[in-house]
């Protein structure tokens, strides 16, 4: 999600500088296609024997972090004919290093990868992506990039001052697809804090493997974002004076750091959901997998000229989900990191409610929050959606702790919650990429699926009460009055809040002097 602290620096700096930089209007490209599976490569072998006919497509859930990266791994180091990776944010990191030292051995061993980036966080990576683009069988696309002062965030924003409507726009998808047999996708980005391996803050998340009829789909899609005029090759805007083997020296020695990181899995140890790591499944098809319809769909990269920013465009991810809402029959359970619902979400929710429809909603509290500033604007409709009849939680990273499972992967770390989940009467889940805020609905682009599987909605849900009962605050008001009350859980005892808990000083400060200035529609 786009750093609201950040971008009001950066409107400030708008305000006296003008933009000198544009991108160049006609840049070369070579149209491609993806590669569809093919029962003479490993993985789709495996994905024919794991998807028997007639079952749509298969897939497993993959909530822990370790399980989420061995599955990329696995498939990207089997991979035999094509890589598809499609990242906002591809981190200059141990995690990203993992990643990308994994994509060049396949490119090495032959493996045609097409690596294609948003360019909103790249000043820290575009050396790396650069040094990797020098090895044969691999090209680097950067969505809607700044044309220059590239080597720094402040600078990129400074020269792209005179296009702020343009760059405004970014690319929040993630998917990785392996030789069209299987891909992973959902809500997990490529950096540290993704995959429970940074010190300062650690993300809950979710993310999908897939196998069978979903996969032409997403290739599909991939292919829309990489032939689209909105993507630029790394070459175009930004070079090296290196020759391609120094590039590819200083590539080996960047990310030497990773070779330690992410061991393999014991091949037997199962997950919470019986699922074991792929590394070690993948040895003995056929793969256990859930079956059902997947429903994938995305925004279309012309969102960047701003055609959803009134919020009526009705071919947008955010849409689509509005649309399951409106049609649930008896329960919708909505977990996003960032929840700004506006009207129109405070209108779904109540035709939903009106029609006795049990609505739950678990995010981030604010003190968990690692955007103070989206959280604050979610405060605003709290009381209202109580009001309404919403059941609201929100996750503590302090109460996490009581989670066996994530407290020894967070050591002193802030724990929250960045899954973007939703269940339709235990049937149908959403698993993409949205966000429930206004940033996701009219400004960025997104990838979702509707999964028909009352599997995978039991499992989705079995995580969700697991969360809601260890890791969160049930929000209720006082009687009488409009007072917000948080109810949370220490050591073993209910325990009452009167003000959001565990909030420090420094955000309390920050948030009462910019967060008036920030329009909604930027978080």
């Amino acid at each position: 999600m786009f750093n609201a602290l950040r971008l009001l620096g950066c409107t400030a700096v708008l305000a006296f500088v003008q933009g000198c930089a544009m991108l160049p209007p006609h840049i070369a490209r070579d149209d491609t296609a993806a590669i569809p599976a093919s029962a003479s490569e490993e993985l789709g072998r495996i994905a024919a024997q794991s998807v028997p006919a007639g079952k749509g497509s298969g897939f497993r859930p993959l909530p822990f972090a370790n399980y989420a990266m061995d599955a990329r791994l696995t498939i990207v180091r089997h991979a035999q004919k094509s890589l598809d990776v499609q990242y906002y944010l591809l981190q200059n990191d141990v995690t990203g290093h993992k990643l990308v030292r994994a994509v060049r051995d396949a490119a090495v061993r032959g493996v045609r990868v097409r690596l294609l980036v948003d360019d909103l966080y790249t000043a820290d990576s575009d050396q790396m992506l650069l040094a990797l683009a020098a090895y044969p069988n691999v090209e680097v696309r950067l969505f809607n990039p700044f044309p220059s002062g590239r080597s720094f965030f402040l600078t990129r924003w400074i020269f792209a001052a005179g296009d702020f409507s343009r760059i405004n726009h970014r690319m929040h998808n993630k998917m990785l697809i392996a030789d069209g047999a299987f891909a992973v996708a959902g809500g997990r980005n490529i950096a540290d804090e993704y995959f429970f391996s940074s010190k300062g803050g650690n993300f809950v998340d979710f993310d999908l493997f897939i196998a069978g009829d979903a996969i032409p789909r997403l290739a599909a899609i991939f292919d829309t974002y990489w032939n689209s005029p909105r993507i630029y090759p790394l070459h175009a805007v930004t070079t090296s004076r290196k020759e391609p083997q120094a590039l590819r020296d200083e590539f080996e020695q960047l990310t030497a750091d990773s070779i330690p990181a992410y061991p393999d899995l014991p091949a037997d140890r199962p997950d919470l959901l019986g699922y074991r790591p792929l590394s070690g499944d993948i040895q003995r098809p056929p793969l256990k997998l859930l079956y059902g319809r997947i429903d994938a769909f995305a925004d279309n990269p012309e969102k960047v000229s701003g055609r959803a920013e009134l919020g009526n465009d009705e071919t947008t991810v955010t849409a689509r989900v509005g649309k399951a809402i409106a049609q649930a029959k008896a329960e919708v359970v909505i977990g996003s990191p960032y929840f700004i619902p506006g009207k129109p979400g405070l209108d779904g929710m109540q035709r939903a409610l009106d029609n006795d429809v049990r609505v739950e909603v678990i995010t981030n509290s604010l003190a968990s929050n690692d955007e103070p500033f989206a959280s604050a604007a979610y405060g605003r409709y709290r009381v209202q959606m109580l009001k309404m009849g919403v059941e609201l939680f929100e996750i503590d990273s302090t109460q996490l702790r009581n989670d066996s499972l994530i407290s020894a992967a967070l050591n002193s770390s802030i724990g929250r919650s960045h899954s973007k989940l939703i269940v339709f009467d235990r049937q149908t889940t959403f698993v993409g990429s949205m966000n429930m805020d206004l940033r996701s609905s009219r400004l960025n682009t997104e990838l979702g699926m509707l999964v028909d599987s009352p599997e995978l909605a039991e499992d989705v849900l079995t995580l969700a009460g697991r969360l809601r009962s260890l890791g969160s605050y049930r929000l209720r008001l006082r009687q009488p009055g409009d007072h917000l009350q948080w109810v949370g859980t220490v050591n073993g005892a209910e325990k009452v809040y009167e003000t959001d808990p565990e909030v420090d000083f420094g955000t309390r400060l920050q948030l009462w002097l910019l967060f008036p200035f920030i329009s909604e529609s930027l978080l």
